[in-house]
């Protein structure tokens, strides 16, 4: 045992962390390196990797609290979810049955996927650890649960009227149909 901890739940939780540190910093870096193939796709894939061990390592924890921390299990899923599906949008973008599905819209489906498992990722870390930082213990419970949500929506909306496909966007200078009253 470590701290009163057992090595089969310390292990693991000091791999969670560093993973979701790593996680959190990868995900800042990808969202502020210029788009493109260089930078922004590896960083990009760091962050995929991450955020599999953050996933894994929350299924580890989670098992072994269940009926204590099963809520951060579902998390887990939920933001793993969310940044499979944008890194697979974004990575099978060419593929004739996403192309078919998404078309030019698979940006949309990358930036709600990626953005959206940042959002989940700082929800689970906030949920269970806001009650050991000084001066956010005091906050309702309920602030972890959507305050992360409403920072990500923004930088959602943002970035997807920047990156929106031209043909999908409305024009300022197309003069709307004729009402027919």
């Amino acid at each position: 045992m470590i701290d009163g901890l057992p090595y089969a739940f310390f292990f693991p939780l000091v791999v969670h962390a560093l993973a979701g540190l790593t996680t959190g910093v990868t995900g800042v870096v990808a969202f502020s390196v210029p788009k493109g193939p260089a930078r922004h796709h590896r960083w990009g894939e760091r962050y995929l990797w991450a955020y599999t061990v953050v996933f894994l390592t929350a299924t580890i924890l989670s098992v072994q609290r269940w009926q204590a921390d099963a809520y951060l299990f579902v998390l887990a899923v939920l933001g793993y979810s969310f940044a499979l599906g944008g890194y697979s949008a974004r990575r099978f973008r060419q593929a004739p049955w996403l192309r078919h599905t998404l078309g030019e819209y698979w940006v949309i489906a990358h930036l709600t996927g990626m953005i959206g498992s940042y959002a989940v990722l700082w929800t689970a870390f906030y949920v269970d650890n806001a009650h050991l930082i000084p001066g956010l213990n005091r906050l309702p419970t309920l602030t972890f649960w959507v305050a992360p949500t409403i920072i990500a929506v923004p930088f959602l909306v943002r970035s997807i009227r920047r990156f929106l496909p031209k043909a999908a966007a409305p024009s300022a200078a197309t003069p709307s149909a004729p009402s027919h009253d």
